[in-house]
């Protein structure tokens, strides 16, 4: 039974540790946590290990798999999953949030620091925050939006 289990460590190859890593990226599929993805990149490169070229023996070839998949999963624990998480709140979805730090150009003057500018193509309310009148054409910049009403710098 030992012999067995050797014999198919004998034979690990790149192909092999291809094979090895879709497992682990099709149980990733499943799963969608992100952890297995880093034991699959390790097992993807212990594969440019194992080619014939080389002749590198089995166990050095699980001690470069276990080795990088340490290292992969604590990089990408400690700078891939809290750049994921930080990019849920991109305002992706958010025209709003988007707007804040534009240009916008006044349709028509101002009067008592309200007026109406063109984001794009699209008419908005907006004041401004210093209560100035800026004359149509003017390129105002977007400070915050409150609602339906562009808050803009005077």
């Amino acid at each position: 039974m030992l012999d067995m289990f050797l014999s198919v460590f004998d034979r690990m190859n790149l192909w092999a540790w291809w094979a090895i890593s879709g497992v682990i990226l099709i149980a990733e599929l499943l799963t969608g946590t992100t952890y297995l993805l880093w034991p699959a990149a390790a097992a993807f490169l212990t594969g440019f290990v194992a080619l014939e070229v080389l002749g590198v023996s089995w166990p050095v070839q699980l001690a470069v798999f276990a080795m990088l998949s340490l290292v992969l999963l604590w990089a990408g624990d400690r700078w891939v999953r809290p750049a994921m998480k930080a990019g849920a709140g991109s305002g992706l979805n958010d025209r709003s949030a988007r707007m804040v730090g534009q240009h916008v150009v006044a349709v028509a003057d101002f009067v008592s620091g309200r007026g109406r500018v063109k984001y794009g193509d699209t008419e908005w309310a907006a004041e401004t925050a210093d209560g100035s009148n800026p004359p149509a054409g003017a390129t105002l910049h977007v400070e915050a939006v409150d609602g339906v009403i562009l808050r803009l710098a005077g």
